[in-house]
C-alpha cells in the first residue's frame, strides 16, 4: 500500500511539473522577457578627425577631438508607461577635448516591450519638440534575425533600413552587425551669411543644412541589447546655388573600449536571464517531471502486480483446504 500511496504521489507532482513547464512557457515568459521600465545606461564615445564651424568665432575648425557622453533614463512615473509601453529619455552631448559642447540632443520615446518598436503615445519629442517616432530606436527586438530592420534617426527625424550584413565575434560574444546609410538630406534651412554657404554674394542667404551618416550597429541577438556603434556623420551648409559651404559638424564617432565591454557583459547578463526563462527552467521542470511520472507509473504498476499475485495465491489455498 505504501508503495502504491509514494508512486501516485510521484505521478501527481511529475504531472505539476509538465504543467508548471507549460505555464512556465505561456505565461511566465511574456510577463518576464521585456523591456524595463527603469532602464538606465550611460554609454561614450570617442569622436576624431571633427570638423566644426564655430558660429562665435565665424572659423572652420578641423582635426578636433572629442568625448561623447550619452544617456538612456526609463520614466516609469510616465503616465504612457505600462505593462506594454516603456518611456525612455536619450540624451547626447560632444564636448571637444578643450571643453567646446560642438552638439548636445535629446529625444523621449516610448518602446513597445515585447517588440522594441516605437508606440504610438502624446509623448514623443525630439529636442523637446513633438515629433511622430517609428522603428527601432535605443535597442533592438529580443531575439533579433538576420533581416533587415527600420532604425529612428533623431536628426532626420525618419526611420532608415538598418541592413544585416554579418555575424561576428566581439570579445568573445556573438553579435550581428548592421549598416544603415543615410543619404544626404535636408534637415532645415536657416538664413546665414552667404560666405557661411559658400557663396561670394554680400549679406545674407538661405542655406539648407545637409545632413548624411554612415552607421554600423553591433547587437547581441537573442538579448536585443546594442553592444556598441560608430558612425561618421557629415553636416553641411550648402547655399542656393547647390554650393557647399562651411561644415557643421563632421567626424568618426566609436564606442569607448569601457562601453564596448560594459555593453558585453549587460548584454550576456540579460541573455542569461532570457535563457533561464524560455529555456531553462521549463527544460528542467518537463524533465524532471517526465521522470517522475515514470517512476510513480512504475511503482503504482508493481504494486498492481504484487496485489494481483497476492489474490490468486489466496484463491489457490482456499481451493485447496475445501478439497481436504
Amino acid at each position: 500500500m505504501r508503495g502504491r500511496a509514494i508512486g501516485l504521489v510521484l505521478l501527481g507532482v511529475g504531472a505539476f511539473l509538465l504543467a508548471g513547464a507549460l505555464a512556465v512557457r505561456l505565461f511566465l515568459e511574456p510577463a518576464l522577457v521585456k523591456l524595463p521600465l527603469d532602464q538606465t545606461a550611460s554609454p561614450t564615445a570617442r569622436g576624431t578627425g571633427i570638423d566644426f564651424f564655430s558660429i562665435a568665432d565665424q572659423e572652420q575648425l578641423e582635426g578636433l577631438e572629442a568625448d561623447v557622453r550619452q544617456k538612456v533614463q526609463g520614466d516609469p512615473s510616465s503616465e504612457a508607461a505600462g505593462d506594454d509601453v516603456a518611456v525612455w529619455n536619450f540624451g547626447s552631448t560632444i564636448t571637444s577635448t578643450d571643453g567646446t559642447v560642438l552638439n548636445a540632443g535629446t529625444y523621449r520615446v516610448c518602446i513597445d516591450r515585447r517588440t522594441a518598436q516605437a508606440a504610438d503615445c502624446d509623448v514623443d519629442q525630439v529636442d523637446e519638440e513633438d515629433v511622430d517616432i517609428t522603428g527601432l530606436t535605443l535597442t533592438f527586438p529580443f531575439g533579433t534575425e538576420k533581416k533587415d530592420y527600420d532604425i529612428f534617426n533623431s536628426t532626420t527625424k525618419k526611420a532608415w533600413p538598418a541592413t544585416f550584413e554579418a555575424v561576428e565575434d566581439m570579445e568573445g560574444l556573438e553579435v550581428y552587425r548592421f549598416e544603415v546609410s543615410i543619404p544626404e538630406t535636408v534637415v532645415r534651412s536657416l538664413e546665414v551669411p552667404a560666405a557661411f554657404a559658400g557663396s561670394d554674394e554680400d549679406g545674407t542667404v538661405m542655406a539648407d543644412v545637409v545632413y548624411s551618416n554612415e552607421r554600423t550597429i553591433w547587437v547581441e541577438p537573442t538579448s536585443g541589447v546594442i553592444v556598441t556603434s560608430e558612425e561618421d556623420p557629415n553636416t553641411v551648409l550648402r547655399g542656393p546655388d547647390d554650393t557647399t559651404g562651411a561644415t557643421i559638424l563632421a567626424g568618426h564617432f566609436a564606442g569607448s573600449d569601457q562601453t564596448i565591454a560594459d555593453g558585453v557583459e549587460r548584454a550576456k547578463d540579460i541573455r542569461g536571464q532570457i535563457t533561464m526563462v524560455k529555456t531553462v527552467l521549463p527544460l528542467v521542470m518537463a524533465g524532471l517531471g517526465l521522470v517522475l511520472l515514470v517512476l510513480g507509473a512504475l511503482l503504482v504498476a508493481r504494486r498492481a502486480r504484487a496485489g494481483a499475485h497476492r489474490g490468486d495465491d489466496e484463491h489457490t489455498d482456499t481451493r485447496e483446504v475445501a478439497q481436504v
